[in-house]
């Protein structure tokens, strides 16, 4: 008798990819009001061109920064279009709704905002018909530790915490950030992120205001770790972790992994170390490269030819076993014109591919 015997074929980890854009004062087509008075009003072409840059990133899920409402994320997205995206639960609160991520999916219509002023906030995109799913989206308000302009308390973004699902059933966490601008790689005082925020006052400089960020920012990867979940951090961090010289991590990296060595190697950091990798690392940005000025030593602002990145792909060792080696790409703006940068955005967006059971 000739028997036959089946065994179950192993899963194949299938590959996705991870887009991360801040897309600049993003309103929606028509919209009366801006972020910002000096703010470019994009035109039809401009809202079709940001799509064509959309589709030549070609992510499966997008994460975004600088979006101020759901109309406005679906004049890039569209949900006709078979697109799914949610927006920070920043926005209901200024709309006077229950506070939580709005979330616009086929058949529903994209809300435009009707509060007095255009603020931005982080959001994510899913494309059509892709095999991932976001089954949870959720605000990360302790980033807002506000801010003193002036003697005038401004508020933060919040993170936007938004979990993915592949066909197999694995799942990665990943929190969408835009941090405090203004402290590119100025020093950070290493109290600032073993202070809870929440317990002080607002600060005054911008220095100060990110590394507030840095303790309930840590506190999530902390979370993260201690339930064994596979985490990112993606977004704008407006930080050049790449900038300090030789061996001397940067203070934003110090401040989330938790190490800080002397010359001898010694950790000064009694906190418990956390292993962090990134993407990009040691790379520099080739976003608008074209209109930088050879030797910017003597220009007043240098901050905007800077050939550093500020937005990064941000993870552990259990997310760092998912990702496709050498996959984080950039994409320029193909041969552009100095108008383009005010049209579309001046962040280029980037992606990063994984693998998921």
């Amino acid at each position: 008798m000739l028997i036959s015997i089946v065994l179950p074929m192993p899963a194949v980890a299938a590959e996705f990819t991870l887009g991360n854009w801040n897309i600049q004062t993003l309103v929606y087509p028509g919209d009366p009001k801006t972020v910002f008075p000096d703010d470019h009003i994009r035109s039809s072409e401009d809202y079709a061109d940001l799509k064509h840059w959309r589709d030549a990133v070609s992510a499966d899920v997008m994460f975004l920064q600088e979006v101020t409402s759901p109309a406005a994320l679906d004049a890039v997205f569209p949900v006709a279009e078979g697109w799914e995206h949610c927006i920070s639960g920043q926005f209901a609160e200024a709309e006077g709704q229950t506070i939580a991520p709005v979330c616009t999916k086929s058949g529903m219509t994209a809300v435009k905002p009707t509060a007095a002023t255009r603020v931005q906030y982080p959001a994510v995109a899913l494309r059509p018909n892709a095999e991932l799913e976001i089954i949870s989206a959720a605000d990360y308000k302790p980033l807002d530790v506000t801010f003193d302009d002036n003697g005038t308390i401004r508020r933060i973004r919040w993170g936007l915490d938004v979990t993915i699902r592949s066909p197999a059933g694995s799942t990665l966490r990943v929190l969408d950030v835009h941090l405090k601008s203004g402290c590119f790689d100025d020093f950070i005082s290493f109290r600032l992120w073993n202070t809870d925020p929440a317990a002080g006052q607002p600060a005054s400089r911008a220095c100060d205001t990110l590394g507030q960020q840095m303790y309930p920012l840590r506190k999530w990867i902390e979370a993260r770790e201690t339930a064994g979940e596979a985490w990112m951090i993606v977004g704008d961090f407006n930080r050049r972790l790449d900038a300090q010289p030789g061996a001397i991590p940067d203070e934003v990296w110090i401040a989330l992994s938790g190490y800080s060595a002397d010359k001898s190697g010694h950790d000064r950091d009694p906190r418990s170390d956390i292993q962090l990798f990134r993407q990009p690392y040691e790379n520099t940005s080739t976003c608008w490269r074209e209109f930088r000025q050879p030797n910017p030593s003597g220009i007043a602002n240098p901050d905007a030819y800077n050939i550093l990145p500020i937005e990064f792909f941000i993870y552990g060792t259990r997310a760092a076993t998912m990702i496709v080696p050498e996959s984080e790409k950039q994409f320029p703006w193909a041969n552009p014109t100095p108008a383009d940068k005010m049209r579309l955005s001046d962040h280029c967006p980037s992606s990063l591919t994984i693998k998921m059971d």
